[in-house]
């Protein structure tokens, strides 16, 4: 019996130790390498599979990362919506209950107007104007009924223009600041 090394190209282990036997024996290295030949392929696909695989994960945990991360945006942003909308509706029946400090409002407004004691007219909703009836505001103040002015709000008119203290528009304002602060 003679050994030869003998290349079989297609089989993963480039070089084979073959017994040569007769016939009989070469026949069934040949079976045998083009059984490793089939396996080597197989083992290829599996591979190319795997690989396949792998990067199908990797894609799809990508996406669901920017899925999650889209996801968490839009929900501070929805929270502050939410908020602001609640904050809205609670500052408003606490107008209607009587449970703010209108003349307070009032006299923010007055003092942001600078108009020192000069002659103005400060716009209330007639039902607020009604609360504030018996309130001494500064000489040259005049309080008007106005009912585009909403329960809250206070406009104050003077020669230099218009001061406009509104709820919804200080809370919008604030929800505004909170949503830039978003990341």
């Amino acid at each position: 019996m003679s050994r030869d090394l003998v290349r079989l190209p297609g089989v993963p282990r480039a070089v084979r130790l073959l017994e040569t036997a007769g016939r009989s024996g070469t026949e069934t290295i040949v079976a045998r390498a083009h059984e490793l030949g089939c396996l080597h392929g197989a083992e290829r696909h599996a591979a190319a599979e795997r690989d396949s695989a792998v990067d199908a994960f990797r894609c799809a945990l990508e996406r669901l990362e920017a899925f999650g991360e889209a996801a968490r945006r839009d929900l501070a942003r929805t929270s502050v919506e939410l908020a602001l909308a609640i904050s809205k509706r609670l500052l408003r029946t606490e107008v209607v209950h009587g449970n703010m400090d209108l003349e307070g409002v009032v006299r923010e407004a007055l003092q942001a107007a600078s108009t020192e004691r000069g002659a103005c007219v400060v716009h209330l909703n007639p039902v607020d104007l009604e609360a504030l009836s018996g309130v001494p505001f500064r000489a040259g103040t005049e309080l008007r009924g106005d009912v585009e002015v909403a329960r809250g709000d206070v406009h104050v008119e003077t020669s230099l223009g218009l001061v406009v203290r509104e709820l919804d528009q200080a809370l919008d304002s604030i929800g505004e600041r909170l949503l830039e602060e978003l990341p």
